[in-house]
């Protein structure tokens, strides 16, 4: 993810100018920064006067300048005056991962400008930084920003403390990776938190899998962002949506992971209940297994299982995959069977 951009960047929308921050500004800040209309939804401290305001413009410059943050004055075109804040900040360039948010006086409020300008930013974020996920947060009662943010896209994926958490995939979504007979297998997206949540709660998932803790689509929003979608982005596979050709109708998933723990890419696989026994699982595998071999240039593939769960042990065994060992798993030390195949 890009963090550092000399010179800082202007944009431009049909009806503003985003423009980086200037000593000047300083007047404006103070207002900005001042105005308790604005200030119950923030965290800042309050600027109190003209020096707080430039001292608050000249960090912003330095955190730009360092590669720490990224932040426009607002304003309308043809005129310099500043009429609100927004930015990118909170980088997390190793999981391509980064924030948004923003300010506008209240005499603009209303007006669709805070909707226009985060657009702008939102496609600044993820074509030119290259981020994969950008969050943003608004308090509970802050309840015009929270309909801003969904309006955009944004998903609620939980609550800190007096916020109210989003993020936003980079697009496209939902890419369709390969096909079986019967399936598709496509990258997961949000509108499949619905489904997910119900598939981490089936029995099967939580007898032979684990509980994730994931009760809530929010939870399930945050699983597939963060579990699914993200290591899919910056590792170039993952687990993906198994749906029917015929109907799109969600079966279950299947796909690829590196564990830390383990030396070699591994294969999952889970479906709903409806659709035990009827050949999904070995499909969809066998269509990853040759996806890993001619796309992905594996040299081997590995599959853990616990002794228990006959019905994969078979699975694995018709795929062609031996038993090699058991393997204590982190962190409580589990102990699976370790299945694996060369490529």
């Amino acid at each position: 993810m890009k963090t550092s951009f000399s010179p800082f960047p202007s944009l431009k929308t049909e009806r503003l100018l985003l423009r980086p921050l200037e000593e000047s500004d300083a007047p404006e800040i103070l207002v900005h920064r001042s105005d308790e209309r604005i200030t119950r939804f923030t965290d800042s401290p309050k600027a109190l006067d003209l020096d707080a305001a430039l001292l608050f413009i000249l960090s912003i410059q330095e955190r730009i300048e360092n590669g720490n943050s990224a932040v426009w004055a607002i304003c309308l075109h043809g005129e310099d005056k500043l009429i609100g804040t927004i930015c990118i900040w909170n980088f997390d360039p190793e999981r391509s991962v980064a924030e948004v948010g923003f300010t506008l006086h209240p005499d603009f409020w209303g007006q669709g400008i805070a909707t226009e300008a985060l657009a702008a930013v939102i496609e600044f974020g993820f074509s030119q930084m290259e981020a994969e996920v950008l969050e943003a947060a608004a308090q509970h009662e802050n309840f015009a920003s929270i309909r801003l943010l969904e309006r955009v896209g944004f998903v609620r994926i939980g609550k800190e403390d007096a916020y109210t958490i989003f993020a936003l995939c980079r697009p496209p979504l939902g890419s369709m990776v390969l096909e079986t007979e019967r399936l598709q297998l496509r990258e997961i997206m949000p509108s499949d938190a619905p489904f997910l949540l119900e598939l981490l709660n089936s029995p099967g998932w939580l007898k032979n899998i684990g509980d994730r803790h994931v009760r809530t689509v929010e939870e399930a929003n945050k699983y597939l962002i963060y579990r699914i979608f993200l290591v899919c982005r910056t590792k170039g596979f993952s687990f993906y949506v198994l749906q029917k050709k015929l109907s799109n109708e969600r079966v279950g998933i299947c796909g690829l992971i590196k564990r830390d723990f383990m030396e070699c890419v591994d294969i999952g696989y889970a479906l709903l209940p409806t659709y035990y026994r009827q050949g999904y699982a070995i499909e969809a595998a066998q269509g990853v297994i040759s996806y890993a071999r001619q796309h992905l240039k594996l040299p081997s593939l590995a599959a853990i299982v616990v002794e228990t769960n006959l019905p994969s042990i078979n699975l694995l065994e018709k795929l062609g995959m031996g038993f090699e060992r058991k393997i204590a798993v982190p962190p409580d030390g589990e102990e699976l069977m370790l299945f694996s195949m060369d490529l």
